[in-house]
């Protein structure tokens, strides 16, 4: 059976940056092998089309290796029987994994014009200098003011908080048990934070996950009781909300609050993207329902999957519009995705993740850029990706970026 867009991509983001496990990148063969009509081509043909230009910016850096099939005789690994135009998407998916056959360390994925790609014959390494991608950073707040930071912290309980046990677990999260019957212990509240180039993962006392960006933060209690969960934020937070039942028979509201703005969901899957130093709070939604409240003004949206609402920093709630939600979620996933984007909106993703800081020398343009490179890339090939689609000059120096 065919897997679904969102099984297929992925599927195949995993694939990219090396994370697939055996069964995974089988199911994944196994799709690009099957027969026309059977595997959505659209998505695959978006997807391996990215990368293949991706081999046209660096020509010298990049070359796609010849994929065969096993010999006839080969018994130890199977055989799997392709359609003709299925073995050019085979060809193309190694293109993608080209760094780890070729042992370079990392590979890029570009959308650019044909004729820009043309551009690009004569690219360089610009860059003696370079900045490592970001990774799993994160300092945790106890109710006493004590810090933990997490990334220099050994596996299991770190904690006993109120009526929940605090444990960091083997693959980097960090999880909130509160078991129940003791309802009269202390409610606390701590507060997980990220550092520019940092992100983390967290489970809270209900069961429900969040995703924290770089340069972002949130406080919670280490248990929920009464009526509704309430937490804060700062930043960019991804949660996955695991409904919880009242005694009434009605369920939990989790609310989320940023300043005068409340999010208010139930059970659901959203984003929301709050830092300061972009032009509007945004939330978005994959699944399920929300309620999005300025409690200055009591302007109030209700968002239906696929949507995004806006608050401006005058508080000003925008209309619901239909979202890319690829673009949104794409740091969750290990990406940086952009369509359309203005240079300086890209810049800031980037100064945030490899924690740089970054000046503007010139008149710059602010031609739209759609380009999408796995975050775990070094800080230089991002930038010959956009010193390649925006035509413009970009010189490291330390921690400083200077964009010419």
């Amino acid at each position: 059976m065919a897997l679904s867009k969102e099984q297929l991509e992925d599927l195949y983001h995993k694939y990219v940056q090396n994370q697939c496990t055996q069964e995974e990148l089988v199911a994944l063969v196994n799709e690009l092998g099957a027969e026309p009509g059977a595997v959505n081509e659209a998505v695959v043909t978006q997807l391996f089309d990215k990368t293949w230009d991706g081999l046209e910016v660096f020509p010298d850096k990049y070359r796609l290796p010849d994929l065969s099939l096993p010999n006839e005789n080969d018994n130890e690994t199977p055989v799997i029987e392709m359609y003709p135009h299925r073995k050019k998407w085979l060809r193309m998916a190694a293109a993608a994994s080209i760094i780890f056959i070729l042992g370079v360390g990392t590979y890029l994925l570009v959308r650019t014009p044909k004729k820009e790609m043309a551009k690009t014959e004569n690219t360089k390494p610009a860059q003696k200098q370079d900045v490592a991608p970001g990774g799993n950073k994160a300092v945790l707040t106890l109710a006493n003011g004590n810090t933990i930071i997490l990334d220099n912290a050994a596996n299991g309980t770190l904690a006993n908080e109120g009526n929940a046990k605090v444990e960091k677990t083997s693959n980097g999260q960090l999880v909130y048990t509160a078991p129940g019957g003791n309802a009269s212990a202390a409610i606390t509240y701590n507060t997980l934070s990220t550092p520019r180039g940092g992100q983390y993962q967290l489970s809270l006392p209900d069961g429900s996950k969040v995703w924290l960006n770089s340069a972002s933060s949130i406080t919670f209690p280490t248990a929920f009781t009464g009526d509704e969960r309430k937490v804060t934020i700062t930043g960019e937070a991804y949660f996955e909300i695991v409904p919880l039942p009242l005694p009434t028979g009605k369920k939990m509201p989790f609310k989320v609050e940023k300043g005068n703005v409340t999010v208010e969901v139930l059970g659901t899957h959203f984003n929301v993207n709050a830092y300061d130093d972009e032009e509007a709070m945004k939330t978005t939604l994959l699944e399920g329902r929300v309620k999005v409240v300025s409690m200055l003004n009591g302007q109030q949206a209700i968002l239906k999957p696929g949507e995004q609402v806006s608050v401006s920093h005058s508080s000003q709630l925008s209309q619901p519009i239909p979202v890319q939600t690829d673009e949104v979620m794409a740091w969750k996933n290990g990406m940086f995705h952009f369509e359309n984007a203005g240079i300086r909106t890209v810049m800031r993703q980037l100064s945030r993740w490899y924690d740089i800081e970054v000046e503007y020398k010139g008149a710059i343009k602010n031609d739209s850029l759609d380009m999408e490179v796995p975050r775990n890339t070094n800080l230089s090939d991002v930038l010959k990706v956009i010193e390649s689609t925006a035509g413009i000059k970009i010189k490291i120096e330390g921690k400083k970026v200077t964009v010419l």
